[in-house]
């Protein structure tokens, strides 16, 4: 199964979650930051704005003794115009009066009354729109009252502003740092994953690979797991020879006892022929044959022969191996070389095997003797559970790009609770000493190498239906 190329590569999840780290810190850093800073300006204007409440408060208490009106109102403007419009306002207030105000009307209600008695902490207010500190100072410990100076808090909230500012900046760079460092990290530690994932895909175990299968760099995890990926690739190679040995020992095996079990049909084929001869022998030693009649003779003698040839000539095949070689070959000559390798067992039980569907019949690329082991196990197995006198039928059908040989019987069927194990290896229905177990194993494994399939069908009526599905030639080729 080959899986989706990544949408999002390591290095891009590794600059995301680096950045998200930056401005989760970033976050973190400017609010704290924002709050240290504001209360230490804050205490600042505060400090700065009693200095003045101080001075405006000396200047102001010979005037408040004498009631110099003109003196207060110079003093509270001088208050408000010295400070580069950083003093809004600022007023005397006596007995919960205002003696003397910066305003050019009369000074708020709400200003006035803002703090209660013995209030002197700084308080912010707003005043057309705008911040202000709020400062008291009282005069000669209030016997005279006390003076108000208001401060702009523009100053401190463009201050504010700017360490935003630099905060965003540097958080912008963190992030960009991040994202590089991101894009060579996860570049160092892809790169090589890459390639292990490439040589995976381009592994095939039944080829002989020399040295490394990816080249071990990078950092000391990413070259351990490199090195281990090789010895990962080396014990795949081991073992699929290994596996591929066991195979074809299997195969070997289950070509072996099939062999035995045509063996002991094959008597009846090489008996008949060898009464045959004998009795021309006999005639061939009477001394008043004519010259015709020994030539019959002869040549009956040279048939029986060619029949017994030709049956030890296919046992012999059938149990010789050789190297896989697919070539191009009907079905219908499969199962027909199939049929004529079991024929002497068959025909022991008066069972017959007729050929159906050969207008089903096409191409296949397959290895003759294997395909012809494989259909030898299954007719073998339908001759088993087929009664004397009985049927096995041999059909020929297509499926799309493929060709299907079924092996038919009218047996009692599988059981429900082992069809699931009927291919297992050493598995077998059959009593102890009749059966390998390795028949439908080792005709599955060999349809399996030719990129075929077995299946299996289990009519209502009773009986089984093995079905051998070869890739058509045609398509196989392409």
């Amino acid at each position: 199964m080959r899986h989706k190329k990544p949408r999002f590569r390591l290095w891009m999840k590794l600059a995301v979650l680096a950045a998200l780290g930056v401005v989760v810190m970033h976050a973190v850093h400017l609010a704290i930051g924002n709050r240290l800073a504001s209360r230490a300006l804050l205490e600042s204007q505060a400090q700065l704005g009693r200095r003045i409440a101080r001075l405006v408060a000396e200047n102001a208490a010979d005037a408040l003794l004498v009631n110099d009106a003109m003196t207060l109102y110079g003093v509270v403007h001088g208050a408000a115009a010295t400070a580069e419009g950083d003093v809004p306002y600022c007023f005397i207030v006596r007995n919960e009066c205002v003696v003397a105000t910066s305003f050019e009307g009369a000074t708020p209600d709400d200003l006035v009354h803002l703090r209660r008695a013995g209030d002197d902490d700084p308080v912010l207010v707003t005043l057309d729109g705008a911040e202000v500190l709020d400062i008291t100072e009282r005069i000669l410990g209030g016997s005279l009252g006390s003076i108000r100076v208001g401060l702009d808090m523009k100053r401190l909230q463009t201050l504010r502003h700017e360490l935003a500012v630099h905060l965003g900046e540097l958080a912008v760079a963190v992030i960009l740092a991040g994202v590089v460092a991101a894009f060579f990290t996860g570049r160092a530690i892809a790169r090589p994953v890459n390639e292990m994932l490439a040589a995976a895909d381009r592994f095939d175990p039944a080829a002989e690979v020399g040295g490394p299968v990816v080249e071990t760099r990078g950092s000391d995890e990413v070259a351990v797991l490199g090195d281990r990926f090789n010895s990962m690739m080396r014990r795949l190679e081991v073992a699929h020879s290994e596996q591929k040995r066991v195979r074809q020992k299997a195969i070997e095996t289950e070509r072996l006892a099939a062999l035995g079990s045509l063996v002991a049909g094959v008597a009846h084929e090489v008996n008949n022929p060898l009464a045959g001869l004998k009795n021309c022998v006999r005639r061939l030693e009477r001394v008043d044959l004519t010259e015709e009649k020994r030539r019959e003779y002869l040549s009956l003698m040279d048939e029986g022969l060619s029949r017994i040839e030709d049956v030890v000539r296919g046992l012999l095949a059938f149990g010789r191996p050789h190297p896989t070689q697919l070539t191009a070959i009907s079905a219908s000559s499969l199962a027909a070389e199939a049929v004529r390798l079991v024929r002497p067992s068959l025909d022991r039980r008066r069972v017959a095997a007729p050929l159906v569907g050969a207008e089903e019949d096409g191409q296949v690329l397959a290895d003759r003797r294997q395909i012809g082991q494989a259909l030898v196990n299954l007719l073998l197995n339908a001759a088993y559970v087929t009664r004397d006198g009985g049927e096995i039928r041999i059909r020929l059908r297509r499926c799309q790009h493929r060709v299907g040989i079924a092996i038919e019987d009218d047996g009692p069927g599988i059981p429900l609770d082992v069809r699931d194990r009927i291919v297992d290896p050493f598995f077998s229905t059959k009593p102890e000493g009749e059966g390998t177990g390795l028949g439908l194993s080792v005709t599955r494994t060999i349809v399996d190498a030719h990129g075929g399939e077995l299946g299996f069908e289990f009519p209502a009526a009773g009986g089984t239906v093995a079905t051998i599905w070869l890739r058509a030639a045609a398509s196989a080729v392409a």
